[in-house]
């Protein structure tokens, strides 16, 4: 197999807009991921997780808001950040189907690298193909990376050359604003780097 790019699943970031119709709450600035397009609050890193605390209040959020994709994803995060997959699942995978591409793009990781069950490599291709078009950025990383290292050859998947192309230009241009974070740009780089040696060979 060849190598899955960006192996982590902590190194992201995006701009922030909420999403859906539940306001923010608790769980929100307590267990938003900064790489989040939908996310209401800014958002925290792995290891400023405070899993029993933002555990509660996505609880409560859910009980109030169970429709809202964000939260559902939000207290995922505080399964899998104890190596809990198996409660994380189904958190992160009703968050993909309501739509979260942070959901999309992390369920996308989780079943790429085999955290339950068998690598699937086409379904992770499927998902970040999914959050690619809802413009989140590391869908965009993660989904064309792979699909240039020929990931996807045997998955029969939806991307055209020419949305590819696409896609790369319009990851350049969220990686050069202001919000972009370092590593963000590290990788959009090593990304156009990658594009430029396919249209070369």
């Amino acid at each position: 197999m060849k190598r899955l790019f960006i192996p982590l699943l902590c190194s992201f970031f995006m701009t922030t807009h909420a999403f859906g119709q539940a306001p923010q709450t608790t769980c929100d600035r307590l267990a938003a991921h900064p790489s989040d397009t939908q996310k209401a609050a800014a958002g925290v890193e792995q290891e400023d997780f405070d899993i029993p605390a933002a555990r509660a209040a996505c609880k409560q959020a859910l009980d109030a808001y169970p429709g809202e994709a964000r939260f559902s994803y939000q207290y995922g995060r505080s399964f899998f950040y104890e190596d809990n997959y198996d409660d994380a699942m189904p958190h992160f995978e009703r968050a993909a189907a309501l739509g979260s591409a942070q959901g999309q793009l992390v369920l996308g990781l989780v079943v790429m690298g085999g955290f339950v069950g068998e690598p699937d490599v086409c379904r992770a291709g499927d998902l970040w193909l999914t959050a690619a078009r809802q413009n989140h950025l590391y869908g965009k990383i993660y989904l064309l990376q792979n699909w240039l290292d020929g990931m996807f050859e045997d998955c029969g998947l939806d991307l055209s050359t020419a949305e590819a192309e696409a896609m790369v230009e319009s990851a350049m241009a969220l990686a050069n604003t202001p919000q972009a974070q370092d590593q963000a740009k590290d990788d959009v780089a090593q990304l156009q780097d990658s594009w430029t040696q396919r249209a070369q060979n």
